[in-house]
């Protein structure tokens, strides 16, 4: 049909003219929002007739679409580009792509509530329109992404997630949206703000579901170099949890000596620490020579060889022992002696101890003068640590103390030597079922561990782990033979002394100064001098002590010492300087006298037997039983020990329990006090002509 020419502006129209016009104006609107390809052009408005027919006439149409809804960027399309977008949409409608949607909340005020206008729902939008970015003010998601999908996902996507509606109210969904988009920490900053800033078109066009996100996330974390890191840091906080604990390491061969007693702790961190017992027994124990006769009603206690016997057949995971040398056999001297049976039993039971499953662990002076025992219980499997004392402090190791099962002890003057049991006169004490005490003494066996060995040393601090558990300011408070005491366990020389160990002389002198009525002390030598010094230096220290209790405090003090060939002639010069204070008009209460053990004519004499070889002290208040000799040499060089029971409340002992450990010292005392046994100071040169 030939199109007609407009009409001029000043010829009148006809009224179904104008109403024609105004419908072709709508028709025009409606094709340009449903982006027909076809343009009209405003000019072309029908004749009246025939516009009349076209009226009519029923021309199918696709049913506009409606208005986009307001954004804050809302996207004009027009002209040949609407046009392209359109073909472009139809194309890719076709195809499945992943049901997927990029969320991102905006920033609302809370307070801010959407209006009843807002919250009215909106008119479904057609399925062929793509909208790339919706930005509603009273949305709090903003989409940023959507792709085709198929009908079925369509419409499961617009029942779950209501597009256009006020505050979501499903959480998960929200959570899900903002998994699919938040930038993850992995990532560079820069690409975080470039999602952040960049177009929608531009933006990625697909997002990780949360469950990739995740695995992704898991496997970063488990990454090689993560591990790494992380082992990095857990070794780095044990070795600071290590350094806290145990201090640096003494050298390379001291890290071995941990073992039992130091890194044992390290279960420590997860396991229930065991508590140490309170409730222990004491046995006084004591080895009398056979030339050495009591009266019967005198005090007789265990002997140190059944006491020994008892805890080696007793021992069930441990036997610690430390000792200045091992002559348990008479090979020593090259002579079978009949009185060296009992060394020889206990020697075959030491012997027999890695067969059972008990750890062995002895930690021994060196050089020694035959290591022959040593050497054939290290055969059998025992741990001997052979210390050079010598090289470490100028001394050696003067200690004699046992520990079993860690809750057993002996501590006390008998060497491991078949002598100490048949031929010289011991003393010593063993606490049964004693495991705060035993772990305290193992403590200072685990030092002697450490120097064990070449290349050690004395550390200039001592690792936390050997740390003494008992002190002169704080004694372990438990109930000895039922009655309450206080004890602990003092060590020297100072340069073996851990963090509050207290100094086995500083142990001597307070137990000196504490005395209110008598002092008691029973020791092989007394020397106020270092008597292996080169030259000797006057060393006055307990000497002071004991001058002052007497003479200041008119506190009773009495000395029993050794009487044999070994003695040395100075140290009865010292003797008799203390003992003339008694004279008027002084009358400090001090006497000193010998104590001499027979041999009764031996041929051929056994060497370095016959004596008194005790090393305590007993006051009215407390009691002392040590390993060392008094002189210089023995407290700033030589190793030892002491242990020191407070049972001076009368109030703590029980009923049938008068015999404390002080008690019973003191009747000891008093027993070889009183023996035929006894010389006068002034028989001293008696002592010296046997040498």
């Amino acid at each position: 049909m030939r199109k007609k020419e407009p009409a001029r502006g000043d010829t009148p129209l006809r009224r179904s003219s104008r109403l024609q016009q105004e419908k072709s104006g709508e028709q025009l609107q409606v094709s340009k929002a449903s982006q027909h390809s076809t343009e009209r052009s405003i000019a072309d408005i029908l004749q009246p007739r025939e516009s009349i027919r076209t009226h009519r006439q029923v021309i199918p149409a696709k049913e506009p679409s409606p208005p986009p809804p307001p954004s804050y960027e809302p996207l004009s399309v027009s002209g040949p580009e609407a046009s392209k977008d359109s073909q472009q949409t139809i194309l890719e409608k076709d195809s499945l792509l992943p049901p997927f949607v990029k969320l991102r909340r905006l920033d609302v005020p809370p307070e801010e509530e959407p209006s009843p206008q807002q919250n009215k729902p909106s008119e479904p939008q057609d399925s062929d329109v793509e909208w790339e970015v919706v930005k509603d003010p009273r949305a709090r998601l903003r989409v940023l992404e959507t792709r085709p999908r198929s009908t079925e996902a369509r419409a499961m996507v617009e029942q779950e997630v209501p597009s256009r509606q006020g505050l979501v109210a499903n959480r998960t969904l929200r959570q899900q949206a903002r998994v699919g988009l938040a930038p993850r920490w992995w990532e560079p900053a820069s690409q975080a703000q470039t999602w952040k800033e960049a177009d929608p078109h531009k933006a990625p066009r697909t997002a990780l579901p949360p469950k990739a996100g995740s695995r992704k996330w898991a496997k970063r974390f488990l990454s090689l170099p993560s591990l790494c890191l992380f082992l990095f840091l857990l070794i780095l906080g044990f070795a600071g949890w290590f350094l806290w604990r145990h201090g640096s390491p003494v050298s390379f061969p001291g890290l071995a000596a941990y073992g039992q007693w130091g890194l044992s702790s390290v279960p420590r961190l997860w396991s229930r620490t065991e508590e140490c017992s309170t409730q222990c027994s004491l046995v006084l124990v004591e080895s009398i020579p056979d030339s050495l006769t009591y009266q019967p009603d005198d005090p007789h206690h265990l002997s140190i060889y059944q006491a020994w016997m008892d805890l080696l057949a007793g021992a069930n995971s441990s036997v610690d022992i430390a000792a200045f040398y091992f002559t348990l056999r008479d090979s020593d001297i090259k002579v079978e002696d009949p009185s060296s049976q009992q060394g020889k039993d206990v020697f075959d039971s030491l012997l027999g101890l890695p067969s059972r499953g008990v750890k062995l662990n002895i930690a021994v002076n060196s050089p020694q003068m035959s290591e022959n025992d040593t050497e054939e219980l290290a055969h059998q499997g025992a741990d001997i640590q052979y210390v050079d004392m010598n090289k470490l402090t100028g001394g050696i190791v003067h200690t004699k103390f046992w520990v079993v099962d860690r809750k057993h002890v002996y501590i006390g003057s008998a060497n491991m030597d078949w002598r100490s049991l048949t031929q010289v006169k011991e003393l010593g004490a063993v606490l049964y079922n004693c495991s705060c005490l035993a772990e305290d003494l193992g403590r200072i066996f685990t030092m002697y561990n450490m120097l064990g060995g070449e290349g050690a040393s004395i550390p200039a601090a001592w690792p936390a782990s050997v740390a003494a558990k008992s002190s002169l300011d704080r004694p372990l408070k438990l109930q000895l033979n039922g009655s309450r005491a206080e004890l602990y366990i003092s060590s020297s020389p100072p340069a073996l002394c851990s963090t509050g160990r207290t100094s086995d002389l500083m142990a001597i002198v307070r137990t000196i100064e504490d005395a209110q009525a008598f002092i008691y002390i029973a020791v092989m030598d007394y020397e106020p001098q270092c008597s292996f010094c080169r030259p000797r230096r006057f060393w006055p220290v307990i000497d002071d002590a004991l001058r002052a209790s007497a003479c200041d405090r008119r506190v009773n003090v009495r000395l029993l010492i050794s009487c044999w060939p070994h003695s040395h002639p100075a140290m009865f010069v010292f003797l008799e300087s203390l003992s003339i204070l008694s004279q008027k008009p002084l009358g400090c209460p001090i006497e000193v006298n010998l104590f001499e053990v027979p041999s009764e004519g031996e041929q051929p004499p056994i060497p370095y037997a016959h004596v008194n070889h005790n090393k305590y002290m007993v006051t009215d208040r407390l009691a002392y039983i040590g390993t060392s000799n008094w002189s210089e040499d023995y407290f700033t060089k030589t190793a030892g020990v002491g242990l020191i029971v407070n049972q001076s409340d009368p109030d703590s002992i029980t009923a049938g329990q008068e015999f404390t450990l002080r008690k019973q010292l003191e009747q000891v005392f008093l027993r070889d006090w009183d023996s035929s046994n006894v010389l006068p100071l002034s028989h001293h040169r008696s002592c010296t002509k046997r040498n």
